[in-house]
């Protein structure tokens, strides 16, 4: 390869990926001491640029360094971010370069024991947690079987094909640990990219061969005689009974559509979509078009739409940070992919730069009573965030003071699932795209009134209104003890759960992305959570396996006294507090007033909680 396009490859790269990955193999001190990218001057960026390419051209080729011993690997990842870390912070971080071949996965104490013969594990669901938790079971040898409503592999990237669907995090950090260096076509993947990973995965790893397709799952009962879980699943062929030791369930937090109801919605003669059932056939094109909401789905698909149709009208019910990210919707470069296969540790390298901060996004959400006597509104870097995210939002606009006015939030960023921008400030400058932010009243037949009087005159409404995200397990009914239901059983708190994943009288049945489950830092890194879940699970079904019992089940008491501290460390964060909107937030359940999608926790801290098991907490029997 010529020198020339060596030098691309490196100049488009990420260049702290580069600067540690080149130390890895050279011990260089001059590159150690050189400062984070953003630090980097002219001069010293051609320096590390340089050495690169000389190294490359001289040593260019595939390969995936060893994990190093762990000194060394401490060393390189100080020196990735330039800052000396505690023992919580390594253990939490030291798999995220994924140099072993399945990191986050757990493994026999001493060599796999016998197994009974009707032994198995039932998944709900084969999204990317369910593919976690199949990938697990294949690791240990144990029997399993994946239940799936639809007729294929993805969760809710099967079933989301609306315009322009794609990951809002760098798809590398929207990935399995365990399969190197996929190739990924974009910097954020397009829903399409995402679909053919997981079938890939799928297939690759096993779990493909043992899914059922066309099996929705609509009752659980626990067989307390036989420690035995009794699944009852609607398939085309009638209801099917299927029996499982252990259930994992993992139909995600994205499962199950919001249902709009506005009045006179069903004398409207057009068209009304949900993204999660966006029309193969629909043609937009000419359609007078009103989207409803401006989350992650509704600022996506908006660009696009707004492109063909004929007019599209915006009703925002509350205004959202929405925020930039670089490359997004760009090809990953033919040099970078080159750079990627023939520059061993990058990869690795760029998985760490881009996911080792979000360790630290509970410092964003904690309030500085300092800073905020000096007359600051939150903390320090969240008010510069804050500041950011305005003049962006000026910029895109073209400061045009009516748009301003009516989008910039009163909140703190961070205390609402953080927004993409794909193109959805500009797209509202566009002649043919309409703000609206009174509320709406009703449906007529020939389209949308809001409070003001105006009829917004449409052919087709699409609701980007989100999902009933605080109903987990649902539709679902499990019964557990004493013919307990999950859903009677939270009724009174809202859905709870002990790390997340296990709930009292339901024994041997594990949650992946359960209450309280999501990590501060939202959906960057978020597959590595679904790995380390799987863990934990498989830590248990382990013991169990090994100590010859056949119950796994948390305490009453561990669960209560995990979910009185999760309150008390809530309380502390933006997301419950007024300058953090709290009543008009999804991961908040407002019946409950209780933080509900996230843990609450500093990330290493989770992290050590879903890794190392309280065994007193656990009763096996």
């Amino acid at each position: 390869m010529d020198s020339d396009f060596i030098r691309r490859a490196v100049e488009l790269a990420d260049l702290d990926a580069v600067r540690v990955a080149l130390f890895h193999h050279t011990d260089d001190p001059e590159i150690a001491a050189l400062p984070r990218m953003l630090e980097l001057d002219d001069d010293q960026r051609e320096l590390l640029i340089a050495k690169t390419v000389a190294w490359l051209e001289e040593n260019a080729g595939p390969g995936m360094p060893e994990e190093p011993p762990q000194p060394r690997l401490r060393q390189l990842m100080n020196l990735a971010t330039k800052e000396e870390m505690g023992d919580l912070e390594f253990e939490s971080r030291r798999e995220l370069m994924a140099f072993k071949p399945f990191p986050w996965t757990v493994d026999w104490t001493n060599g796999k024991p016998e197994i009974p013969e009707s032994f198995r594990v039932a998944i709900i669901g084969s999204g990317f947690s369910g593919l976690a938790a199949g990938i697990q079971m294949e690791l240990l040898g144990i029997p399993y079987v994946i239940l799936e409503r639809r007729s294929e592999p993805g969760g809710t990237w099967s079933r989301h094909r609306y315009p322009d669907i794609r990951v809002d995090t760098i798809s590398i950090t929207y990935e399995f640990a365990f399969e190197k260096n996929y190739p990924w076509p974009e910097y954020f993947g397009k829903g399409q990219y995402v679909r053919e990973y997981l079938l890939h995965i799928a297939r690759k790893y096993g779990m493909y061969d043992n899914t059922r397709f066309d099996h929705d799952l609509k009752r659980a009962t626990f067989d307390e005689e036989r420690d035995v879980w009794v699944l009852d699943a609607d398939t085309p062929d009638g209801i099917q009974t299927i029996e499982a030791n252990v259930v994992i369930n993992a139909v995600g937090a994205f499962a199950n559509q919001r249902t709009p109801n506005f009045e006179g919605l069903e004398d409207f003669p057009g068209r009304v979509i949900h993204p999660s059932q966006w029309p193969e056939d629909y043609d937009y094109r000419g359609d007078r078009i009103a989207v409803i909401g401006n989350g992650s789905t509704g600022v996506q698909l908006l660009s696009p739409v707004a492109e063909e149709a004929e007019q599209v009208y915006v009703f925002q019910r509350s205004k959202q940070w929405i925020s930039p990210r670089p490359k997004y919707g760009q090809p990953i470069e033919p040099e970078v992919r080159w750079l990627l296969d023939n520059f061993p540790g990058y990869w690795n390298w760029w998985r760490y730069m881009a996911i080792a901060a979000l360790f630290k996004t509970h410092d964003q959400l904690i309030p500085d009573e300092e800073w905020q006597a000096a007359g600051g509104y939150w903390n320090e870097v969240n008010d510069q965030l804050r500041s950011f995210l305005t003049n962006y939002i000026h910029e895109q606009t073209d400061n045009d003071p009516d748009l301003v006015d009516r989008l910039i939030p009163d909140y703190a960023p961070f205390s609402r699932r953080p927004v993409v921008d794909n193109g959805w400030y500009r797209a509202l400058t566009r002649d043919n795209v309409e703000l609206v932010t009174d509320p709406i009243t009703r449906f007529t037949p020939e389209g949308i009134e809001t409070a003001d009087g105006t009829l917004h005159e449409v052919d087709a409404v699409i609701t980007a209104i989100g999902f009933e995200i605080v109903q987990f397990l649902y539709p679902a009914d499990y019964i557990g003890r004493d013919g307990l239901n999950v859903h009677d059983f939270w009724s009174k708190d809202g859905p709870r759960a002990y790390i997340s994943m296990m709930v009292p009288k339901f024994p041997n049945m594990f949650m992946l992305y359960g209450p309280n489950s999501q990590p501060l830092s939202g959906g960057t890194g978020l597959p590595i959570w679904y790995q380390v879940w799987s863990g934990y699970a498989g830590q248990c079904i382990v013991r169990m396996l090994e100590e010859g019992k056949s119950s796994v089940e948390v305490t009453m008491d561990a669960y209560e006294r995990y979910n009185e501290a999760l309150d008390k460390e809530a309380s502390k964060l933006l997301l419950m507090h007024d300058m953090g909107s709290p009543g008009n937030n999804y991961y908040v359940n407002s019946t409950h007033n209780r933080l509900q999608m996230s843990a609450p926790w500093y990330g290493p801290e989770y992290h050590r909680l879903c890794t190392e098991v309280e065994w007193d907490d656990i009763e096996i029997t």
